[in-house]
């Protein structure tokens, strides 16, 4: 039993110790949405993240346009890529977490984006 307990412990140690990793380095991304009519409690997604998009994110948070500049000549610039749903993205689905929430609204305040 001993065994056993040491093994679960081990277990949950690396999923944490990845998560941890993920959400630091920008392999994944912490949404929150409040509660409202889809979601009457709220929730909070561990998703993959995408390019541009904050490590805590919600829907009231916009993304400003990636701006393009004009190129000259021959490139190879590729196709533009479409954003995948968030469906799609989820890898876990947690109950509402205020401050995760709080830290996406902070995180898109116009103050914080003001020089």
């Amino acid at each position: 039993m001993k065994r056993l307990f040491v093994l679960f412990s081990l277990l949950v140690l690396a999923v944490v110790f990845w998560f941890s990793f993920a959400l630091w380095t920008g392999i994944y991304s912490v949404y929150s949405i409040p509660p409202g009519a889809a979601y009457p409690d709220g929730t909070t997604l561990i998703v993959s993240r995408e390019e541009g998009e904050p490590a805590f994110n919600s829907p009231e948070v916009k993304i400003p346009p990636k701006k393009v500049e004009p190129k000259s000549g021959i490139g190879f610039g590729g196709t533009p890529r479409v954003k995948r749903p968030l469906e799609k993205r989820t890898i876990v689905e947690l109950p509402f977490v205020e401050w995760a929430y709080d830290m996406s609204i902070e995180n898109a305040s116009p103050e914080k984006s003001a020089p």
